[in-house]
This record gives C-alpha cells, sequence and structure tokens, in this order.
C-alpha cells in the first residue's frame, strides 16, 4: 500500500501528492491528538482538567461580558441620560443575538470544528466589550451589545459538546463542574471589576480591557487548544425528531428557565432594585453580590460530586425548590433578612447548573449535543435573559418590582411537578451505543 506524506513508492512507481500540507507535522500531530480524544476519552479527571479549564476561560469571557451590562448599568443610564425602562432593553437586545445566532450554530459546527467556533466567539465578544467600551449613545450601545450576544450565542452548542465528549460517562459531572467554574466566576468578579473600574477613573475602562483580553483568549485557544476537535450536526428532521420527542428535553427547557431567571435575571435587575428601590450604596451593593457568589465557586464542584451520587431529578428539586423560597424572601423580606436572602439564593441555585448540563449528555450522542442545546438555550435565554429583566425594569418604574420577585418563586415550586420525567444521570446512557465513532473504547472492552 502507497504510504508517506511526500512520496510514496508503491509496486516500484513514485507518486507525489497533490497538495503539501504548510505545517504537515503539525497538521498530523493536532489531528492524531484530537482523534485520540474522540476515540479515547480521558479516563481520569485529572488528566481532563488542564483541557476543560481552557474551555473554561472561553465560557468565563461568554458569561462575564453579558453579567458587565448589570453592574454597569446604573452608570449608562447617567452617561446617556435614559431611565430603566430604555436601559433594561439592552438585556432584550442581548438576549435577541444571543439566541437568533444559537438557533443557527448548528450551520456552523457542522461546517467548522468546535474548537473553532469557540475561538470565534471569544473574538466576537473582545470586538463587542470594544464596541461597547466606545458607544457615544445608546444605538451604538445596542450594537455592541448585540455583538455580545451573537458571540455568547456561539459558544453554548459548541463548548457543552466539546466538554462532555472528552471524558467517560462515570466523571461527567466532575468534569461539566470545572467547565461550570468559568461562569460562576464570571459572577463574582463582574461587579468586583466594575467596582474597581469606577475607583480608577471611568466605567468604559472595564469593558476595553476585557475586550482586549477575550480576543487574546481567542487566538490562544484557536492554536493551543485540544478539546473541541470535531465537527457537529446541522439541523435536520432526523435529529430534530430525536430530541423534541423525548419529555426529559422539554423539562430540562422549563427548569433551566427557571435557573436561568434565577441567576442571570435576577443578576440583571437586582443591583438596580437594591439602590433606585432600596436604597442602598452602589458599592455595598455590588460587594454583597460579589462576595454571595464567591461560596457558589464550592458549590459547583459539589454539585459535580452529588450528580454522580444522588442523581439529577432529586439535586434539581431540592435546589430549584429552595432557591424558589429564597427569591420570593427577596421580595417579600426587608433590611438584613432580605440580604441575608440575596447572599444565600445565588449560592443554591448555582448548584443546578451541574446537574442540568450532566443532563444534556443524556439527549442524545456528542454529535447532536449542540443541536440540543442551540434549541433549548435560546429559548431559555430570551424568556430569562431578555423578557423578565425588561419586566422587571417596567415594574421598577411602576413601584411593584417586588411582584416579579414573588411570582417567579411561584413559578419555580409548580415546575418542580416536571422533576419526574428527567433522567438519573447516573449510569452510561443507550445513545453512547449508538455513536461507536466516538466512544470505541467502550464498545472494545469487556462489560
Amino acid at each position: 500500500m502507497c504510504s508517506g506524506p511526500i512520496t510514496a513508492r508503491c509496486r516500484g512507481k513514485t507518486r507525489l501528492p497533490t497538495a503539501i500540507p504548510a505545517h504537515p507535522v503539525r497538521d498530523i500531530m493536532e489531528g492524531m491528538r484530537e482523534r485520540s480524544l474522540l476515540t479515547h476519552p480521558f479516563e481520569t479527571i485529572r488528566e481532563a482538567a488542564p483541557h476543560i479549564t481552557f474551555v473554561a476561560l472561553i465560557v468565563f469571557f461568554s458569561m462575564y461580558s453579558r453579567l458587565l451590562l448589570s453592574p454597569l448599568l446604573v452608570f449608562i443610564q447617567q452617561d446617556l441620560v435614559i431611565g430603566p425602562a430604555l436601559a433594561t432593553r439592552l438585556f432584550l437586545t442581548s438576549s435577541v443575538s444571543y439566541s437568533s445566532v444559537m438557533l443557527l450554530s448548528g450551520f456552523f459546527t457542522a461546517r467548522m470544528l468546535h474548537r473553532r467556533t469557540i475561538a470565534l466567539a471569544s473574538a466576537l465578544i473582545g470586538l463587542g466589550l470594544v464596541i461597547m467600551a466606545l458607544a457615544p449613545n445608546l444605538p451604538a450601545m445596542h450594537i455592541g451589545v448585540a455583538v455580545i450576544g451573537s458571540g455568547s450565542g456561539l459558544y453554548p452548542p459548541a463548548g457543552v459538546a466539546s466538554v462532555t465528549a472528552i471524558v467517560r460517562d462515570e466523571i461527567r459531572g466532575k468534569a461539566v463542574a470545572i467547565h461550570e467554574f468559568g461562569p460562576n466566576l464570571a459572577f463574582v468578579l463582574a461587579p468586583l471589576f466594575v467596582s474597581l473600574g469606577i475607583i480608577l477613573g471611568s466605567w468604559r475602562l472595564i469593558p476595553a480591557v476585557s475586550g482586549a483580553l477575550a480576543l487574546t483568549a481567542a487566538v490562544l485557544f484557536d492554536r493551543y487548544a485540544l478539546a473541541g476537535g470535531f465537527t457537529g450536526e446541522r439541523p435536520h428532521m432526523k435529529n430534530l425528531r430525536l430530541i423534541l420527542r423525548k419529555p426529559e428535553f422539554w423539562a430540562l427547557t422549563v427548569f433551566f428557565t427557571m435557573g436561568a431567571a434565577s441567576t442571570l435575571g435576577i443578576f440583571s435587575i437586582l443591583p438596580t432594585f437594591l439602590v433606585t428601590a432600596r436604597g442602598y450604596p452602589v458599592q455595598l451593593v455590588n460587594t454583597v453580590i460579589s462576595f454571595s457568589r464567591i461560596g457558589g465557586l464550592v458549590m459547583v464542584f459539589l454539585a459535580g460530586i452529588m450528580v454522580d451520587r444522588i442523581g439529577v431529578p432529586r439535586l434539581v428539586t431540592i435546589l430549584i425548590g429552595v432557591t424558589a423560597v429564597l427569591t420570593i424572601g427577596i421580595g417579600v423580606l426587608r433590611g438584613t433578612p432580605m440580604l441575608v436572602a440575596v447572599f444565600l439564593q445565588p449560592l443554591v441555585i448555582v448548584a443546578f447548573f451541574p446537574a442540568a448540563v450532566s443532563a444534556i449528555a443524556d439527549l442524545g450522542p456528542p454529535t447532536v449535543r449542540n443541536v440540543a442545546v442551540s434549541i433549548m438555550i435560546p429559548t431559555v435565554n430570551l424568556l430569562a435573559g431578555g423578557v423578565f429583566p425588561s419586566l422587571m425594569g417596567y415594574l421598577t418604574e411602576r413601584g411593584a418590582v417586588e411582584a416579579g420577585f414573588v411570582g417567579l418563586g411561584i413559578v419555580m415550586l409548580a415546575s418542580l411537578l416536571l422533576a419526574r420525567f428527567l433522567k438519573s444521570g447516573r449510569s452510561t446512557p443507550p445513545e453512547r451505543e449508538k455513536s461507536p465513532s466516538l466512544h470505541q473504547r467502550d464498545t472494545d472492552s469487556p462489560s
């Protein structure tokens, strides 16, 4: 058989290739590493951790870039001379662009490696942050926020598929927990960086520096990352039927909406609520919110362990139920009890996301998980990250913002009826067996 990258001798004849790669050794080595990760996922979390952490850096910028808008909203209102109703429409712009791009992301990931898609997402986020920093008026601010939303919308289908594909199912919960460290760190750092930026000079300094860092991360990830060395599938009727016919998909969509509304949605309006409706100083508000997220960094890892031990349905029921009660408490309590609820609420709900992301992997084989995410998350984000903050902004101007917190808590309690449709998440899903090309080791090993 003929072989060789430059020349090959076959039955005494020399064959020349049609094209010579620009970097043949590097291309061959990268291809071998990427195929190895897919056919032989990491056996231990220690081996996988550095590669998952690299992906977590990009999801950090994806979440951080959207979270910046919340603590900056007060200063944007003052700078652009607008009210809360107009200012909170920026969240709707972010959600619409985020959801629209994610719906189309399957067509990107079907042609482009997940790794390249993740790098492109970080580059768009960096560009949007720079536009936001330079925006002289509200329309320009909307453009910057839309670019940020577009980049953030590209990430989840590629990121979730990459992280869940490079580890064995038995340690998937721990892998997702490491990945979720990124967005939870963003919840901690976004308000702190805003406070630091205000001390140093202007709020515009924060998105400018953050944008430069996100652009740098994009270049580094594209050049050095190993995760995501495969393409996804574009949406078509076969994989849509595979996903949409499952009741756990619809249950997860509802729970993700509740979780996102009680984290990103509440985080979006909470600083404005505490400053304007409760009269707390901006510095105190940002400090309380940031410190409330620090404990969540530990809860993320505990959640990854609990998913593998007690399963998704039981963990989701506990976390959504407790969070609902605390969310109602934010609306009905005053003074120190309310601040306690503000502190504890994100500490509890943050543990929901490792369980929920792990459950997404049970919806189908690795190559169609990007499709499941691209269908589910746009709806979740539009409702929880766009409609809910806009509604809360409207209620704030009407002096009835407390009703929004109470209403969300009641809906969260009602959603617990859907927990019975979730899978336990503690055993290898049957869909693994339908994707032997990506998990050949599982089928080759004795049972």
